[in-house]
C-alpha cells in the first residue's frame, strides 16, 4: 500500500486495537479501516504500521500517546505514556507493581497521654500545716502535773489522767512518729509544727492517727493509757524546739 504524503503513520503495540488507536487520535476505527484498505480489521499485529487518516500536521500537533507512531520526512517527539495507576495496570491484565518506597509506620504515640499505657494516679497535693496564729500551745490534757520538768531529768512533764481519756493535739502539723518503738515510751505520737517545735505524746492507750497525717490545734490523736512500764494512765508530753526538749510549761497556755 503506498503512503499519502500527507500521512500519519502508527506502528501497532501490543494489547493495542483499533478502537483504541481511533480513540487516541480522536478518528473513527472505520476511518482507519478505509484508509488502510482492512478486509479483516481482527487480524492486525503487534510492529504493524498503519495510517492514520487526516492531514499529518494536525496529527503531529496532536501527537501519539506512544513511541510506535512515525511519520516519512519528519520526526516528532514521542509523548510520554501516563503512569497507569495500579488499579489500572491490573484491569489491563498486566502485573501491577508498586514503588520501590519505603513507607515507615507512624510512630506511636508518646507514652502519655495517647499511647495505650496506664496512666499513674493522681498524687494528692501535701498540704503544710500553717499555725493556728495562738500565741502558745494548749495543753493536751486536763490534769494533775504529776512529774515536772526538772523531775524528767530535763524531757518533758507527766500529766495525770484517767485512762481513755482524749489526748489532744498542741497545735496545728503533721505526724511524724506513730508507735511503739521507742523503749520507755509505750505507744508514742510525735508531731512536727510548722513554728519549728515537735510535740511527743507517750504512754498512750490508743493512737488515732499514723505517720504523715496532717492534724489541727484540739485534734483527738489517741488517748491516756500506762503504756510503757508506768504505774498508773497518765500522758508523758513533751516539746522540742529541734531536737532539743524544752520545758513546756511556760509555753503552754494557762
Amino acid at each position: 500500500m503506498s503512503v499519502p504524503s500527507d500521512a500519519y503513520v502508527h506502528v501497532i503495540e501490543s494489547g493495542e486495537s483499533l478502537y483504541t488507536i481511533a480513540r487516541r487520535y480522536n478518528v473513527t476505527a472505520q476511518g482507519i479501516i478505509q484508509a488502510n484498505g482492512f478486509s479483516s480489521p481482527d487480524k492486525i499485529f503487534v510492529g504493524q504500521k498503519i495510517v492514520i487518516p487526516g492531514k499529518a500536521s494536525q496529527l503531529a500537533a496532536m501527537g501519539p500517546k506512544s513511541g510506535g507512531a512515525s511519520q516519512p520526512g519528519a520526526l516528532v517527539a514521542p509523548a510520554a505514556e501516563p503512569v497507569a495507576k495500579p488499579a489500572q495496570v491490573a484491569s489491563l491484565g498486566q502485573t501491577a507493581t508498586t514503588p520501590a518506597a519505603t513507607v515507615k509506620p507512624l510512630a506511636p504515640a508518646s507514652d502519655a497521654p495517647a499511647q495505650a499505657a496506664v496512666a499513674k494516679p493522681l498524687e494528692q497535693p501535701t498540704t503544710e500545716p500553717v499555725l493556728s496564729g495562738c500565741d502558745k500551745f494548749r495543753w493536751p490534757v486536763s490534769g494533775r502535773v504529776i512529774t515536772d520538768f526538772a523531775n524528767s531529768k530535763g524531757t518533758g512533764i507527766n500529766i495525770e489522767a484517767p485512762e481513755g481519756t482524749a489526748v489532744r493535739a498542741a497545735e496545728n502539723g503533721q505526724v511524724i512518729y506513730a508507735g511503739s518503738g521507742v523503749e520507755g515510751y509505750g505507744n508514742l505520737i510525735l508531731i512536727r509544727h510548722p513554728n519549728g517545735y515537735v510535740s511527743a505524746y507517750a504512754h498512750l492507750k490508743d493512737m488515732n492517727v499514723a505517720k504523715g497525717t496532717v492534724v489541727n490545734r484540739g485534734d483527738n490523736v489517741g488517748t491516756a493509757g500506762k503504756t510503757g512500764g508506768v504505774a498508773k494512765s497518765q500522758l508523758h508530753f513533751e516539746l522540742r524546739k529541734g531536737a532539743t526538749p524544752v520545758d513546756p510549761i511556760p509555753l503552754l497556755a494557762s
